[in-house]
């Protein structure tokens, strides 16, 4: 994996863990019926829920993120599934706001976090195109 690959995935890892502070001030678990059925799948108590799982994602992300730097290794295919749920969040954040028209938690963030999917996505396509000329 190259270092702009490497350095952009670790900005969106951040990012995202300044996405949930920003959903966790806004307590989303009360506001948003969907998180607050995610959040009591993990804790009877949502508040408690929604912190293990942005802790546990956060973690497992910076880890992975820290196995590929050590390794050097060019497996994205987690990058990629990880991208698919921030698209899902993006979009869920955006269309929530739109529907509202008010502010939401997260959505200030979610801009921020779709800026950075759309450069990692093109940092990705771009380095399989040159992989697959190599052939």
């Amino acid at each position: 994996m190259n270092n702009r690959i490497s350095t952009t995935f670790l900005l969106l890892i951040l990012t995202q863990a300044v996405h949930a502070a920003e959903e966790y001030f806004g307590k989303l678990w009360e506001v948003y019926a969907p998180a607050r059925f995610i959040c009591n799948l993990i804790s009877s108590d949502p508040k408690t829920g929604f912190l293990i799982i942005n802790t546990v994602f956060i973690f497992f992300s910076l880890l992975y993120w820290w196995s590929l730097l050590i390794r050097k290794a060019a497996f994205t295919g987690l990058i990629w599934f990880w991208m698919v749920l921030e698209i899902l969040n993006i979009g869920g954040h955006l269309g929530w706001t739109l529907y509202k028209k008010a502010y939401t938690p997260g959505v200030v963030t979610a801009v921020i976090l779709l800026l950075l999917v759309s450069y990692l996505l093109k940092q990705l396509l771009h380095a399989d195109a040159v992989f697959k000329n190599k052939d």
